[in-house]
């Protein structure tokens, strides 16, 4: 049984797991845990070492309820002092109760919410749940360890952070049992390197790398644009009254603290369809309001001028490169709604709406990011935006944006829309 090291600290830490090899421990559930209503806290001479990792306090707090005196003892069978990690042996008996009750409170909100979005899975997703039921077959059908199973280990142990349903933290746990418990030594290699990485799951680092997966990376995604246009005309307080009937409090959760939220989240093992509306309803909900907002601060003019903006750079949308050609009206979106002041001062130039020159350096420095093909000459870039080659753009193409805060902000946004 894995224990991750929050309370035993100190220099000589090494010294003390050593010792602790063959001592009794004590295991109990923390019923006043906030983060976790199944955490399950464990014990040496009353002193606690850790805590029970995600993947098996669920049944570590079960059979606490069920013993006499609510808690379970053992004996620590091996460490690993590298990543702070004890293995501990507990006989238990009994049968658990069925706990499909746990699953019927987010069943019954499915059923309830019925105008629910449901945005469907990135490329990297559904890569990370095919992997996931590939290595459960290979396992069942007793699959050594060849270069297919490694590849996709590989992957999969990359990806699985970004999954926290029940199914696949439930898959998890039965994917590093049977690797562990394997005769081939490289698999049961592999397993306990996954038992390490998942013990490392809970970790505060790995909650807030989750958040910016969720709240950060989603939202730039294809998945996620087209659940946003297909839902576009939701009322932004309905769907936030339908939220807030999410099971054991969540939504308010998430208006306090994002990183606590996802924590919360984590350790709430919400099935994955019921998590996958959830998730879908609040990046939508911010979508909604982040979008009224921003329409609500543009002037008409401002309006004017993005619209005209977004027309011209159309013209050359078919020299974007085959990698950036899906995504650019999302960034040319993206990039005329936040320079909209810039690009709605038109200076000195005469018989236009928008402010060509800096629509032109934003071509430019895309050009020179690899957004544009670069095998395309500048002047013919002037050519298809102005409809004549002596256009007296052409300077401003070859120059790009001249400041370094545009020119890092960019950068940051195409790093985002690449994944």
């Amino acid at each position: 049984m894995g224990l991750r090291h929050h309370a035993w600290q100190g220099d000589d830490l090494e010294q003390r797991m050593l010792k602790a090899v063959g001592m009794r421990i004590v295991l109990m559930r923390e019923e006043m845990n906030e983060w976790n209503h199944e955490a399950t806290a464990a014990y040496i001479d009353t002193e606690m070492v850790g805590y029970v990792a995600n993947g098996q306090c669920s049944e570590s707090s079960a059979y606490c309820d069920m013993s006499e005196a609510q808690l379970l003892e053992g004996t620590v069978t091996a460490i690993d002092t590298e990543h702070h990690q004890l293995t501990v042996a507990v006989s238990v008996s009994g049968t658990l109760p069925d706990r499909q009750d746990e699953t019927a409170v987010y069943e019954q909100w499915e059923r309830d919410y019925n105008t629910a979005p449901l945005m469907g899975y990135t490329s990297d997703e559904q890569r990370l749940l095919l992997l996931r039921r590939d290595l459960l077959h290979m396992l069942h059908t007793g699959g050594a360890m060849d270069d297919t199973m490694r590849r996709n280990l590989e992957v999969y142990s990359s990806l699985m952070a970004w999954d926290i349903s029940r199914e696949a933290i439930d898959d998890r746990r039965r994917i590093i049992g049977m690797m562990v418990a394997s005769d081939d030594a490289a698999v049961s290699s592999w397993g306990h390197q996954l038992e390490v990485a998942v013990t490392a799951l809970g970790s505060p680092e790995a909650r807030e790398q989750l958040a910016d997966y969720i709240f950060r990376q989603l939202p730039l995604s294809d998945a996620f644009h087209q659940m946003a246009l297909r839902h576009s005309h939701t009322d932004p307080s309905v769907l936030e009254s339908q939220l807030r009937t999410f099971p054991h409090r969540l939504f308010d959760e998430y208006r306090l603290s994002v990183t606590d939220f996802v924590s919360k989240l984590y350790y709430r093992r919400v099935p994955a369809r019921a998590l996958r509306y959830f998730i879908s309803g609040l990046l939508l909900l911010e979508h909604l309001r982040h979008g009224t907002a921003e329409a609500d601060s543009l002037s008409r003019r401002q309006q004017q001028a993005v619209a005209d903006a977004l027309q011209y750079v159309g013209r050359i949308r078919h020299c974007a490169t085959p990698d950036w050609q899906p995504d650019m009206e999302r960034l040319w979106q993206r990039l005329t709604t936040d320079y909209a002041e810039r690009i709605a001062d038109v200076q000195r130039l005469r018989q236009t709406t928008f402010n060509r020159r800096f629509v032109c350096r934003l071509v430019g420095t895309l050009l020179q990011q690899g957004v544009y093909r670069q095998d395309v000459a500048q002047t013919e870039y002037t050519r298809l935006l102005e409809g004549s080659s002596r256009s007296n753009l052409r300077k401003e193409v070859n120059q790009g944006v001249d400041d370094d805060a545009t020119r890092l902000y960019i950068r940051q946004l195409l790093r985002q829309l690449n994944g």
